[in-house]
């Protein structure tokens, strides 16, 4: 005798009788009370036409709600335009804005549809926190994006430096997360939003003109009116700089040092020719010591004087 098959007979006879037990008990109860049936019949229609009247509201809610919040970004951007916002704090704004909406009107249908709103709200949250902590440093770089996107300490096209980095250079993009520079050899340096929101950024571009520093020393037996001459004729000399005007060059004794009187050349030049920053500075050194040679004026050697005294 096969046992295996008499075990499958078993189960078989016995999910029958539960089976059968189900429909009698369908049958007493149909029998205690003939007209379920027929009032169920008669409900019918009734909550068929329930549903079909909430399912119709819900797709009217939504397209209402659709076209109001379409309505609400185009209003939303144009004050924003109005207002002179960058094209990425417009987009960026108008992207939060119509999720955000479409959530709340995506909760406005789940309530009609008979869903539990709190549930839905807590379930929501809870996934916004778990992402918020997986995504820690790059939501610090979002939110740093969007502020330098709003307050704009600096834009496209201008010339920065991250203090803390020492970073310089000319900025090409400012993204969502990071800002794109082209350093001064002609790198590109992707700087993290959260950073440069939190640390000191020096502007180079912001007004029209920029100063340049030199220092030069000249030994004390030299004419320092006749240095300061000589240097204020290399500014005219040189077309970066500006020659008339305020701010006007010039040209003062800042210290007297050990070795040498030190000078101080100061002069302005447009933010347009910037890039000449440096190449004007050492050009003014050449052509500074050219000068000096030619009127006879020493720039000294560091000294120390030595005085030996002898024992009589």
């Amino acid at each position: 005798m096969d046992v295996s098959n008499l075990g499958v007979s078993v189960n078989g006879a016995e999910h029958i009788g539960e089976n059968l037990e189900v429909v009698q008990e369908t049958l007493q109860t149909i029998r205690k009370d003939p007209g379920m049936i027929s009032r169920y019949l008669e409900e019918l229609p009734q909550k068929a036409l329930s549903l079909g009247i909430r399912i119709l509201l819900i797709v009217v809610i939504f397209i209402i709600g659709s076209k109001l919040i379409r309505f609400f970004r185009k209003v939303l951007k144009r004050a924003l335009v109005h207002y002179g916002a960058n094209d990425n704090v417009i987009k960026f704004l108008d992207s939060v804005v119509k999720n955000t909406l479409y959530i709340i009107l995506i909760l406005v249908l789940a309530v009609n549809l008979g869903l539990d709103a709190s549930t839905m709200v807590a379930l929501i949250g809870s996934i916004g926190v778990t992402i918020g902590l997986a995504l820690q440093g790059s939501l610090s770089n979002f939110a740093g994006g969007v502020l330098l996107l709003i307050m704009k300490p600096f834009s496209a096209g201008d010339y920065i430096r991250d203090v803390n980095t020492d970073v310089s250079g000319t900025v090409e993009e400012v993204q969502i997360f990071y800002t794109k520079i082209i350093t001064d050899n002609g790198f590109e340096a992707m700087l993290p939003n959260g950073n440069l929101s939190n640390n000191s950024i020096i502007n180079y571009s912001r007004h029209k003109t920029r100063q340049i520093i030199q220092e030069f020393g000249i030994s004390y037996g030299s004419d320092i009116e006749k240095a300061r001459q000589i240097l204020l004729e290399l500014v005219y000399k040189e077309p970066t700089l500006i020659k008339e005007g305020k701010p006007a060059p010039i040209v003062y004794v800042k210290s007297l040092d050990e070795s040498c009187v030190t000078l101080v050349l100061r002069a302005f030049f447009s933010n347009d020719a910037y890039r000449e920053f440096v190449m004007t500075g050492w050009r003014l050194t050449e052509a500074a010591k050219a000068e000096f040679d030619k009127a006879g004026i020493e720039i000294p050697f560091k000294q120390v004087d030595i005085n030996i005294k002898q024992d009589a």
